[in-house]
């Protein structure tokens, strides 16, 4: 996955949860005001959306690299330990 399919993503997952806001909304003053903007200013986007996306690919090579994992995820049969191993590598 490259960056700009990692951005596509976040508009892709705020165009989808508009329309369940606005909907499962009581009509009040609360909801006719616009709302609150999620970041300070683009700058700001910019520089938290960089952050999620240099930990996304850092969590993409630690698990590409992971040798345990990939013997795990190849193991027909699993057990709690098993569970407890792919938790402990997932964190």
């Amino acid at each position: 996955m490259n960056k700009k399919q990692f951005l596509d993503t976040y508009r892709k997952v705020s165009h989808l949860n508009a329309p369940s806001r606005t909907e499962n909304k009581p009509e009040t003053k609360e909801t006719n005001t616009s709302p609150k903007p999620l970041y300070r200013s683009p700058e700001d986007e910019r520089l938290i959306k960089d952050l999620h996306f240099a930990k996304f690919q850092k969590n993409q090579e630690n698990l590409h690299e992971n040798e345990e994992l990939k013997l795990l995820i190849e193991k027909p049969d699993w057990d709690e330990d098993d569970i407890q191993t792919l938790l402990k590598s997932l964190r």
